[in-house]
């Protein structure tokens, strides 16, 4: 019985085909930041950012060098590009960590799609890195700038990111799958976040400018670009990006501001709640689209003397706040149909979900169909809780 047993076993043994295909560290180069420009003679310049590993060992790390090394090389291809890389690069560049895509503007306005193919079709490249867009900057830019507290700059794009999306609100962690996805859709255009360079860009790309407590140069995220199809078309500021989250639903938490009655300040009430309905109509013909949030939140701080124990008070403050959060959002569907005669919302996807004979007979005329289509907004606002305390000691004061 053993023997019969040991027979199958030796042959699965043979089928094994064990790491074949494994990699040691010291025999490749991790890359995570990678950006995309254009130059001169309409070829395309590959930014590889390397990680030092030295220099980001708590152990190894001396300071002397920078962290992170940065490779570039033009090609007529992103993959002919790469390749060339390897006459300067000392080891194999390894893709399954990249951390941040930064496209840069002049990319960004000829359009994206033609250098995205290769990071979908090959295998080392995973599609769960942010893209971002570089404000009036070529990607390169971005990527050989130092960065404090995060040494390694793709890093602090990410990780900045995704903090900002998660507690601020005007900006959009977008994945390079969810990308794809917005790209291929028949019913919503594209929107990126945009980064740009604060301060001095040559002080960024020395190491003495780590040293300092208060560096000169920092990268920030600004404002939302819009595309048409692949194609950069302007920006949305800071209010209509907030705005722009709202209606699609992105908000998980963030500030509003709104102004005391009676005497100078604010109060200022975190939003920790939202969830937003998109309903699209269609009646006699004519379409239109429901917008319903709902928010929650409590008050976070207070400048003037009110007495928040009172439920109208509090009633009070939750009006202004759905009246903020409905300008914001009449805001950017303002701007989408005025300057861009974008959806960039998904209405014309939600007709498609919810009113496919109707998307049939009109998707070809959308863009002229969303810049009158009508929109509803509905905004339920509530305060729950006032902090460690109702009133404020402002209130205490004696004038």
């Amino acid at each position: 019985m053993k023997a019969k047993m040991l027979i199958p076993c030796i042959c699965l043994i043979f089928l094994l085909s064990g790491c074949w295909n494994s990699r040691e560290l010291n025999e490749i180069g991790i890359a995570v930041g990678m950006g995309i420009d254009k130059t001169e003679g309409d070829q395309v310049l590959v930014t590889v950012q390397l990680v030092n590993p030295a220099e980001i060992s708590t152990k190894q790390s001396g300071g002397a060098r920078a962290p992170i090394v940065t490779y570039q090389e033009r090609g007529d291809t992103v993959f002919e590009a790469l390749r060339r890389m390897t006459k300067t690069v000392p080891r194999k560049i390894f893709f399954p960590h990249l951390r941040m895509l930064v496209i840069g503007d002049g990319v960004a306005k000829e359009g994206i799609s033609t250098y995205l193919d290769l990071l979908e079709r090959d295998q080392e490249f995973r599609p769960d890195f942010y893209v971002v867009i570089a404000r009036d900057l070529e990607a390169q830019e971005i990527l050989k700038l130092l960065v404090p507290v995060e040494k390694i700059t793709a890093q602090n794009l990410f990780s900045k990111l995704e903090t900002s999306a998660q507690v601020w609100a005007p900006t959009v962690a977008l994945k390079f799958g969810k990308l794809l996805d917005e790209l291929t859709s028949e019913g919503k255009q594209p929107v990126i976040s945009g980064v740009r360079i604060k301060g001095d860009e040559e002080q960024g790309e020395l190491m003495e400018h780590l040293q300092s407590a208060d560096p000169a140069t920092r990268l920030q995220y600004t404002d939302l670009a819009v595309f048409k199809e692949d194609q950069l078309q302007g920006w949305l500021n800071e209010s209509e990006s907030k705005g722009y989250n709202y209606i699609m639903g992105n908000v998980k938490s963030t500030i509003v501001n709104v102004p005391c009655e009676d005497t100078k300040g604010d109060v200022s009430v975190e939003l920790l709640r939202t969830h937003t309905e998109m309903r699209s109509v269609v009646k006699k013909g004519e379409p239109s689209i429901n917008l319903k949030l709902q928010v929650s939140g409590n008050v976070g701080e207070v400048e003037c003397p009110i007495n928040l124990q009172k439920a109208e008070t509090i009633h009070k403050l939750e009006k202004q706040v759905e009246k903020d959060v409905i300008k914001q959002m009449k805001n950017a569907t303002k701007k989408a149909k005025d300057d861009f005669q974008l959806d960039i919302f998904g209405f014309g996807d939600a007709f498609h979900r919810q009113n496919p004979t109707y998307w049939r007979k009109e998707k070809s005329n959308w863009d002229q169909i969303f810049v009158e289509l009508p929109i509803t907004f509905q905004v339920e606002a509530r305060i729950y809780q006032t902090g460690r305390r109702s009133n404020s000691f402002i209130n205490n004061i004696k004038e």
